[in-house]
C-alpha cells in the first residue's frame, strides 16, 4: 500500500503511536464491525481543497483472504470520521513528504527554525 494523489508531487513516509484507551479493532468493534471477520492492520485519510476529508480503517478480510493473496479492505463511515475523530485514534501522528525527484528522502532534518510570522499577516 502506498498513498497516492494525482501528480504524487511530494513523496514521504508516516508513522503513528495509536491512542493509549483503545486500538482500531476496538474502535471497529464499538461501531458494530465484526472484527473477527475485518482485522484492523492500518488506517488511511485523504484531505483536499475545500476542506475535503476522507478516512478509513485498513483491515484485512479473513473470510476472502488466502494465504497467497490478502484480500484488504477500507472501512469508513458515513457520519463518524472528521479530523479530529480520526487524528484522535492516535497519540502521536507524523508525516514527512519531499519533492519525488530531488533525492532528499533518505536524509534527516538537521535542525528547526522557527520564525515570528504574525507581524508579516497582520500587514495584509
Amino acid at each position: 500500500m502506498k498513498a497516492t494523489v494525482q501528480y504524487n508531487d511530494f513523496l514521504g513516509t508516516a508513522a503513528a503511536d495509536i491512542a493509549d484507551d483503545f486500538d482500531l479493532d476496538q474502535f471497529l468493534l464499538d461501531r458494530g464491525i465484526d472484527v473477527v471477520k475485518y482485522k484492523a492492520i492500518g488506517a488511511n485519510f485523504y484531505h483536499g481543497y475545500s476542506d475535503f476529508f476522507s478516512a478509513s480503517i485498513i483491515c484485512l478480510d479473513q473470510e476472502k483472504s488466502t494465504e497467497q493473496n490478502p484480500y484488504i479492505v477500507g472501512i469508513s463511515f458515513e457520519a463518524e470520521f472528521t479530523h479530529e475523530n480520526f487524528f484522535n485514534l492516535f497519540k502521536r501522528f507524523n508525516v514527512v513528504i519531499n519533492k519525488k525527484y530531488n533525492g532528499y528522502g533518505d536524509f534527516d532534518i538537521n535542525e528547526e527554525i522557527v520564525f515570528d510570522d504574525r507581524a508579516v499577516n497582520q500587514d495584509n
